[in-house]
């Protein structure tokens, strides 16, 4: 029962991977179009990444809208963007799907370090 919430945060991780993984999986390259307004206030660590309003074409010519996240852009950048979301460059998408997993594998090997100390102390006692 006490690894549950450990299971509980592991999905948690795996969720927020996966909508990385899908958003770099249906994105491509686009041109920028429009740009309504940038805020550079906040920084990713609190969660309040840079970001532009803006509106940008895909190869088919569809327009797309909404943020831009990572920092200025300008009418005529090329973007990474799919439907409902962009990013200035697919790195930082890239990146964050690392960094994410990265936590993920880290919390599954806690688990299951703890399920191994877990066993061997219970074979030892069971010995004694």
């Amino acid at each position: 029962m006490a690894v549950v919430p450990f299971f509980v945060l592991m999905g948690a991780v795996w969720w927020a991977v996966g909508d990385d993984v899908r958003e770099l999986s249906t994105g491509e390259d686009v041109a920028v179009i429009e740009i309504s307004g940038c805020t550079s206030e906040g920084s990713p660590v609190n969660g309040q990444a840079p970001y532009c309003k803006g509106k940008w074409r895909f190869a088919d010519g569809r327009v797309g809208g909404g943020r831009i996240f990572g920092g200025a852009t300008a009418e005529g950048d090329t973007v990474f963007a799919g439907d409902g979301f962009a990013y200035r460059s697919k790195s930082s998408l890239i990146w964050s799907v690392v960094m994410i997993g990265a936590v993920g594998v880290g919390m599954l090997g806690v688990v299951i370090g703890v399920g191994v100390a877990y066993l061997r102390d219970k074979a030892r006692r069971l010995r004694e």
